[in-house]
């Protein structure tokens, strides 16, 4: 197993980590409700595939828009918070890299959010790009975040943990000692983790800040995110958003963290 998978997968199983994935909920920002507003909008019906459901914040907000779905998960733990929050819904656990169990063509949305798809190693990625394409129906669509390799925030080594503030002291001293601690570990691993990073002229893999720098991420760059696709058997990117859900035809600078992108499997 590479080891950002082993990184990655501990993060995922933290107890920290899981209680604030238990409490998402609503759109990320604009372009995550922009994205999925033009993907289903290509799309040439409404099963759905929900990849990387993590608590189960996806999972409410594509219920409604699909005819049929199924929500994927490669963590136990967060299937069974997922399971918690939409008992009536179809979610397994699955890894994205492997989706033999399922049908080809089933799909006409499929959604993977949150970056999920840069949580693999370079192989992985294009094997689930690989495999996504594979389940879709021709015309389906493929939609994502990934990371940006040019955003400022990996160099400066941004980090996410905060106090927040109350007047219950009691409270107070719980949350200043878990912000201690966490703050701690954050520090260990930026110096623990830091030596895995790796860049050329293709991939990039980095260290993010969020987790305390838990998580070891693929970051890409919109051409190379095309030719990704193109390889796995996908039309050029329909749309390419930032955070806004403003179009990235421009370019894209260092201030944008991550970007949307709206893929379509040709043959319809």
């Amino acid at each position: 197993m590479h080891a950002m998978e082993t990184i990655n997968r501990k993060s995922w199983s933290d107890p920290f980590v899981l209680r604030d994935y238990q409490h998402g909920g609503g759109y990320l920002n604009a372009g995550e409700a922009a994205a999925l507003d033009a993907g289903f909008a290509l799309a040439p019906g409404r099963r759905v595939l929900d990849i990387g459901v993590g608590g189960g914040r996806t999972s409410a907000l594509l219920r409604d828009r699909a005819e049929s779905y199924l929500g994927i998960d490669y963590t136990p733990e967060m299937i069974t918070l997922a399971r918690r929050k939409n008992p009536d819904l179809r979610l397994e656990l699955m890894d994205a890299r492997d989706l033999s169990g399922l049908p080809e063509g089933a799909f006409d949305v499929a959604f993977f959010s949150y970056n999920g798809i840069d949580s693999v190693n370079p192989e992985g990625r294009l094997r689930a790009m690989a495999a996504v394409e594979r389940v879709l129906a021709p015309g389906g669509v493929f939609v994502f975040s990934t990371f940006h390799r040019g955003w400022s925030g990996f160099s400066r080594r941004v980090g996410y943990r905060r106090l927040h503030w109350t007047r219950d002291p009691v409270r107070l001293v719980l949350r200043a000692g878990a912000y201690a601690t966490r703050s701690a570990t954050g520090f260990w691993r930026k110096f623990r983790h830091a030596r895995l990073e790796e860049r050329d002229a293709e991939h990039a893999i980095m260290l993010h800040g969020a987790h305390d720098f838990g998580i070891l991420v693929y970051a890409t760059t919109p051409e190379q995110a095309d030719r990704q696709l193109r390889s796995s058997g996908f039309e050029a990117p329909h749309a390419l958003l930032d955070l806004d859900g403003n179009s990235l035809a421009r370019g894209i600078g260092p201030a944008v963290e991550y970007f949307y992108v709206v893929a379509r499997k040709p043959g319809a």
